[in-house]
């Protein structure tokens, strides 16, 4: 009887474990979402954090109008005070996965231009963006578009191509 009952036991524990791994590969195969590489980054909401550095900068703040939507904002920030005075920042992710950025900043711009650009030096080279003459800078991890107005420093960075950064330049506005 004994016999019996340890037959009974492993016949048991072998279904239930027949029946875990079933749902467990449901669940993998199945459930989960599969698209991408796993490593995608989520898109930001920026309105809000727009709406208020508006009200609050003592410089007209940017933002992109009309960028299409494969572009994605993966990050945003305003600040009031700071090393480099009122500095607002918006991030995207591009449709191949590179990185542009528009930093804003009211104080020290050569500081400021450094430090957001990881290092870029002028080329001494310019180009026409939308009417607006922009310098170009260069850099071992970004290469940038900067132009510096009135109380502030608009600086369009990353890792994307100079066309993607003309793209964002071309697409700032004030409202």
């Amino acid at each position: 009887m004994a016999d019996r009952n340890s037959m009974r036991t492993v016949r048991n524990l072998v279904g239930a474990l027949t029946v875990t791994c079933g749902v467990s590969l449901f669940v993998y195969w199945g459930v989960l979402p599969r698209e991408g590489d796993g490593n995608e980054m989520a898109a930001v909401a920026y309105d809000q954090e727009l709406g208020q550095a508006r009200r609050a900068a003592p410089f007209p703040v940017v933002a992109p109008v009309g960028l299409p939507d494969d572009w994605r904002a993966n990050s945003v920030t305003y600040r009031g005070t700071g090393d480099h005075g009122t500095t607002w920042h918006l991030g995207f992710v591009t449709p191949d996965d590179e990185y542009v950025a528009v930093e804003q900043g009211s104080k020290k711009p050569d500081a400021f231009i450094r430090r957001v650009t990881q290092e870029a030096r002028p080329t001494g080279e310019s180009r026409q963006v939308a009417g607006e003459e922009w310098a170009h800078y260069r850099g071992k991890a970004y290469d940038a578009l900067v132009n510096k107005g009135d109380g502030v420093t608009t600086v369009v960075t990353g890792t994307g191509s100079m066309e993607q950064m003309e793209r964002m330049a071309s697409a700032l506005k004030e409202k």
